[in-house]
């Protein structure tokens, strides 16, 4: 009996090693196929002076991926039970499920960044194309988010874009050049600065300050391949990043008139990356090019024919809303010109510790929040996840699902599918789901038009987050609650019918909120609730008469007695 036992117990220690290693292979599989599948596209979708760099950042996403999975070995256990029950999948729909699960495709942690630019003096975050990680963010396909991080008294080199980028200048000071149209303008920014540097235009940058980082968060609006963005390097020589070098030696002799050993010298010489460290006396000089930035508010627009060149800052303007609770300052086209052409508004609220701002929602814009400093919680209510389909599923893993059917099979499904997405969209009232999110420094979260949003600060401290509203023109902020509802405007007949109560009872619901824009948080609000309840009771007993003294003295004595 021993011996068969240990025959048995060796023969199942044999299977389970074999499952293992079958799994690991396929683990292996996968993320070849998933590295390949990337370096094609680098292929045939970079152009040659930007394919080592796609090449490394495939490598360095892979790598990324296999740390996550080993800090998260639980989940792979969980994914492999999931492969044994037929319903396992593909290594995009995995990547995709760490930028950010179906029940939150609104929420991008730090770690979703990629990173396009790394040097010892500082770097470029991108993240990825937001109708990659969700098909329910398709309306701002053609905008990503990056941030720029540039050390004490560092230079970045003169580059441009196929997107338009909005920038705001979260933390430092520092000097930006863009040249447009022929002309140069050279500007100071600091902290609270927003400008805008067009598709296509030169600019550069320094980082001034000899303490402190330089860190400027920006919306692109790509303007060529949807969600793609090029970056160009002018600087030339053995800089991988450089687009100058990448021509031809004979172009380059053409272009330059002069010799190829003068060529050599100079378009060979810069090899320090794309940000480097300037000296002080560079950097003062380039202080002293620069003219001061920031202007006043112009309204309703400039006069016609002239702009407003220069940053703007947010900050120094009188905020929209401001209490105790927080604040709201705003930049749109009205205060703003250069943001006119780009729809764009761009805002800063600071949630003191503690609270929240009101519900709301906006009639038309895409809010894009980065959260700067401080630690809260967001909550999104979103019909669209209470349906329980492939809402939050992206094109690309569609089209991955279906690989190795026949066109008539994907045609039919597609039909099929937009036949019950169509039936979906018509039945109204299938209820909601409130995505609720964790926020620290470097969180990004979206909220589409039409959704309401509460961000709550954390007690223990306050909450900064600059957002860009993304389709801004005619937009409305619509408050659910406190002073400035829209819910107040309701007829006293629509309440009613609305509520299921009188238009009174409404109405002290509506009116018991005395703050606007920004409120007590759900702890303060709890504690005050309680402070209120205390003091009513008393003062009901301060108003007693000694009858109801008595009273309650005899019954006191009776229970007693018992």
């Amino acid at each position: 009996m021993a011996t068969r036992a240990r025959a048995t117990i060796l023969l199942l220690l044999a299977a389970v090693l074999f499952a293992a290693a079958a799994a690991a292979s396929g683990e292996d599989r996968r993320r070849e196929t998933s590295l390949r599948r990337c370096l094609q596209r680098c292929e045939q979708d970079r152009p040659p002076y930007e394919r080592a760099r796609c090449v490394q950042e495939c490598k360095d996403q892979q790598q990324q991926q296999q740390e996550r999975r080993r800090e998260h070995g639980g989940h792979d256990d969980d994914r492999r039970d999931r492969d044994r029950r037929g319903e396992g999948s593909s290594e995009e729909e995995d990547e995709g499920r760490e930028r950010g699960s179906r029940r939150r495709p609104y929420v991008f942690g730090r770690r979703s960044f990629r990173q396009v630019v790394r040097s010892d003096q500082g770097s470029v975050r991108l993240l990825p194309p937001f109708h990659q990680a969700s098909s329910l963010l398709r309306g701002i396909k053609n905008y990503r988010v990056a941030v720029l991080e540039a050390n004490p008294r560092s230079f970045v080199m003169p580059t441009h874009t196929d997107a338009h980028c909005i920038c705001y200048v979260a933390q430092g000071e520092g000097v930006v050049a863009i040249i447009e149209n022929g002309e140069k303008w050279s500007y100071a920014i600091r902290q609270g600065d927003v400008f805008v540097a067009p598709a296509g235009t030169i600019n550069y940058l320094a980082n001034t300050d000899g303490r402190r980082k330089l860190i400027v968060t920006k919306i692109l609006h790509t303007i060529s391949v949807p969600g793609q963005i090029q970056f160009f390097f002018a600087p030339g020589g053995r800089n991988p990043e450089s687009f100058l070098s990448s021509f031809s030696k004979g172009v380059q002799r053409a272009a330059f008139k002069i010799s190829e050993e003068k060529l050599e010298k100079l378009l060979g010489k810069q090899d320090k990356g794309v940000i480097i460290r300037a000296s002080e006396e560079q950097v003062r000089e380039l202080r002293r090019h620069a003219s001061e930035g920031g202007h006043g508010p112009h309204w309703p627009l400039p006069p016609f024919g002239e702009s407003s060149r220069g940053p703007f800052n947010i900050l120094e303007q009188r905020p929209r809303f401001a209490n105790r609770h927080g604040r709201l300052y705003e930049a749109d086209a009205r205060s703003f010109h250069d943001l006119a052409e780009h729809d764009i508004r761009v805002a800063v609220v600071n949630i003191t510790a503690g609270s929240m701002n009101a519900p709301f929602y906006n009639t038309r814009s895409v809010k894009v929040a980065y959260v700067l400093d401080g630690e809260g919680e967001a909550e999104i209510v979103c019909p669209h996840l209470s349906r329980g389909g492939r809402g939050g599923e992206s094109e690309e893993r569609r089209r991955e699902r279906g690989k190795g059917k026949w066109r008539e099979e994907e045609e039919e499904e597609e039909e099929q599918q937009k036949g019950q997405e169509e039936e979906e969209e018509e039945q109204v009232g299938q209820g909601y789901e409130t995505i609720r999110a964790r926020l620290s420094r470097g969180t990004v979260f979206v909220v589409p038009s039409g959704h309401p949003i509460v961000v709550t600060s954390s007690r223990d401290s306050t909450l900064q987050i600059v957002c860009f509203d993304v389709h801004a023109n005619n937009n409305e902020r619509m408050y659910l609650a406190g002073m400035n509802s829209v819910l107040k405007k309701l007829d006293p007949q629509a309440k009613e019918l609305a509520f299921a109560a009188s238009a009174r009872e409404v109405d002290e619901l509506l009116n018991a909120q005395q703050e606007s824009a920004f409120l007590a948080g759900p702890e303060k609000s709890s504690r005050r609730g309680e402070e209120s309840e205390d003091e009513d009771r008393r003062r009901r007993r301060s108003h007693r008469g000694r009858g109801d003294e008595a009273v309650e003295t005899l019954l006191r004595m009776a229970a007693a007695a018992v």
